[in-house]
Parts: C-alpha cells; sequence; structure tokens
C-alpha cells in the first residue's frame, strides 16, 4: 500500500480513514512548523548585549541620549541622578565597545532572521508537501473512481450481452421445438391420411367385388331359370316322344348307370391316390392331394374356394382372349387346420393379384375340415382370377 492509497468500503466507496489521514497530516505539518519557530526564538541570547549611553546634561535638566537600534525593547534603565556639570570641553568618550555590542547585536538579529526564515521555508515546504499530497491523493481517488465506473460500465455491458445470448438462445431452441412440432404433427397428419385413404380404397373395392359377386349370382339364377322353363318346355314336347323311346331309352339309362357307377368308382379311387382334378376355381385339384388318410372328394375343393374367395378383394379386369392368370400357394396348416405359413409358388404375373390371394387363403383359417377328418401339414392351392 502506498502512502496516498484511500481504503474502501464493502462497496467499493472510500472510507472516512483518508480525510482522517489527511487531516492528521496537516496538523504534524503545523505542529512541525510550529516546533521550529519556537526552536527558532529559544536559540536567541537572553540578555542583549551591553549598551553604552552617554548623557549630556546642559543647565541643570539632563536630557537622555537617542537610543540604539534594538531588535528588541529593552526595558527603560531608571534614570540616573544629575550629575555636576562637566568641565567645559569633556574629554570624548570611547566607541569601540558600543560598536562591537552593536555588531553583535546585528549578528544575533541576523541569526534570528536566518532561523525565522529557515523555519518559514521548512514549513511552505510542509505546506507545499501537504498540498501536493492532498492534489496526488485527489487524482487518485478521481483515477479510482473512474476505474470503478468503467469497471461498472463493463461488468453492466458482459452482463446485458450475456443475457442477450442467453434470450437468442432460448428463442432459437423455441423456434427450432416448434418447427419440429410442426413437423411431427404434420407426419402424423399425413400417415394417418394415406391410412384413411387405404381403408378407403379397399372397402370400395370389397364393396365392387360384393357388388360383382351379386351380380354374377343374380345372372346365374336368372339363366338358371330360363334354363329350367326351356327345359321344361322341352321336357314337354318331348314327353310324347320319350314315351315312344322308353324302352330303348330304359335300355340306354341302364347301360349309362353302369357306366356312371364305374366312373365314379374309378374317381374315388383316383382321389385317395391324390390324382383327382378339382373344378370351381382349383382346376389341378391340389386342395386334396396332400391330404393324410384319403378321403377325397369334389365336395371338399369348393369348400375350400368357398372359403378362400370371400378373402380375395380384388378389381377383377374384363377378360381379354382365354387367357386366365393363376396364382399357385403352398399353404402350410396346423393340426387345428389354423394356417401357419403362406408361400408363392408359382406367380400369376401380377403381384396384386397374388396379394390378394395370399391375404384370402390367410382369412381363410381355419380350413374346412377334409372327409377324412384329419388336415394333412400343407395343402397346394390354385386360384384362377376367371373362376
Amino acid at each position: 500500500m502506498t502512502l496516498f492509497d484511500r481504503s474502501t468500503d464493502s462497496e467499493g466507496q472510500p472510507d472516512g480513514r483518508d480525510d482522517r489521514r489527511g487531516l492528521i497530516l496537516s496538523l504534524a505539518a503545523h505542529g512541525l512548523l510550529v516546533l521550529l519557530m519556537v526552536v527558532g526564538f529559544s536559540s536567541a541570547p537572553d540578555n542583549p548585549g551591553p549598551v553604552q549611553v552617554e548623557l549630556w546634561a546642559k543647565g541643570t535638566v539632563a536630557e537622555a541620549a537617542p537610543p540604539q537600534e534594538q531588535t528588541e525593547q529593552v526595558p527603560p534603565q531608571p534614570a540616573e541622578p544629575p550629575q555636576p556639570e562637566p568641565e567645559p570641553e569633556p574629554p570624548k568618550p570611547d566607541d569601540s565597545a558600543q560598536k562591537a555590542a552593536a555588531a553583535e547585536a546585528a549578528r544575533q538579529a541576523a541569526a534570528q532572521q536566518a532561523q525565522l526564515a529557515q523555519a518559514q521555508a521548512r514549513a511552505e515546504a510542509a505546506a507545499q508537501a501537504q498540498a501536493d499530497a492532498e492534489i496526488a491523493l485527489a487524482k487518485e481517488r478521481k483515477a479510482r473512481e473512474e476505474a470503478e465506473r468503467l469497471a461498472q460500465e463493463q461488468a453492466a455491458k458482459a452482463k446485458a450481452d450475456r443475457e442477450a445470448a442467453d434470450k437468442a438462445a432460448k428463442e432459437k431452441a423455441a423456434k427450432e421445438k416448434a418447427v419440429k412440432e410442426a413437423a411431427d404433427k404434420a407426419a402424423k397428419e399425413k400417415a394417418a391420411q394415406e391410412a384413411a385413404d387405404q381403408a378407403a380404397a379397399e372397402q370400395a373395392a370389397a364393396e365392387k367385388t360384393a357388388a360383382d359377386k351379386a351380380a354374377k349370382e343374380k345372372a346365374a339364377h336368372e339363366k338358371a331359370a330360363a334354363d329350367k322353363a326351356a327345359a321344361d318346355k322341352a321336357a314337354k314336347e318331348k314327353a310324347a316322344k320319350a314315351a315312344a323311346e322308353k324302352a330303348a331309352a330304359d335300355k340306354a339309362a341302364k347301360e349309362k348307370a353302369a357306366k356312371e357307377a364305374a366312373a365314379k368308382r374309378e374317381a374315388l379311387k383316383a382321389a385317395m391316390r391324390g390324382d383327382v382334378s378339382e373344378a370351381a376355381g382349383i382346376p389341378s385339384g391340389n386342395a386334396d392331394r396332400n391330404q393324410r388318410g384319403g378321403g377325397g372328394n369334389d365336395g371338399y375343393a369348393a369348400k375350400v374356394r368357398e372359403c378362400v374367395q370371400p378373402g380375395v378383394i380384388y378389381n377383377v379386369p374384363s377378360r381379354n382372349g382365354s387367357n386366365n392368370p393363376t396364382a399357385s400357394f403352398r399353404t402350410r396348416l396346423a393340426s387345428d387346420g389354423k394356417v401357419q405359413d403362406v408361400n408363392l409358388t408359382s406367380t400369376s404375373g401380377d403381384p396384386r393379384f397374388d396379394d390378394a390371394v395370399r391375404k384370402g387363403i390367410l382369412a381363410c383359417s381355419p380350413f374346412p375340415k377334409p372327409p377324412s377328418g384329419r388336415y394333412p401339414s400343407y395343402i397346394d392351392v390354385d386360384y384362377r382370377m376367371y373362376d
């Protein structure tokens, strides 16, 4: 700490100790000045030098001689009694002693003046030093206050910059969060819309398929009714002819019945060997080919097709020529007839039709129970588009 450092309180402001220190310095300087003056006066001689006085009396009145110059007032001396009249021509007194005393007094006065001048110079130097110290102290106080002001301004600016940066960071984070939430919401809405569109498309396809099926069934019923009416008419027309030909017809019928019975026996044997040909959309007859325990017949293939067909949702295009795309699948079954796996073994050439048939097979779970009562480990299903 330097001589003129100022103490500060807990808030950085100068306290009252600096003022007390300046007051103490000022008092010390003035005390030194007074001490020097006292020392100067005390060093002067207590008694003035000898003074010689000549008294001349004219007549009966004595007149004092003019006093010599003294630096200090000398107490008046008592008047001497009148002297007798001098002789007409008194001798001239010797003034060497008087001159010596005057010189000594002048020397002592000069010495006192020099001491006073030195004391005054030292006092002025002390006062100047005190003034310089106070000026330096004031400058230092001002510089420190300026430094404190600048430090406070810099701290306030740094705090403002930091708060602005924090605010900008928070705003940026909030904006990014809002953008992300908006993007997530848009993605969810898009996915929901796509799912809704797909469901609507599937429902429309199912409704169209159902309508097409109903129209086909109606046309089939109408055709059956027309065929029956035509058959009834033909039967009536041929009733007479039938009577005439009854004998021949009975004979031919017996022969035909015998042939049909033989054909049925052969078909039953072929079904048991897994070589029966199936109709109703499963032309290869694979629905019964792998049944364990045998017992295959034409009715089981129809049951499989009736089970699979409602689940096949596909807009069948108009047929062009004799082409009839066929999708072949190997369907693995559990012991209770539930579908475990469906593998495409031969494609129809239309992936959408293949997928629709696969979904129809999966929807047919469990499969119809075979005539033998036991499910095979797998069934090969061939599904034609236009059957």
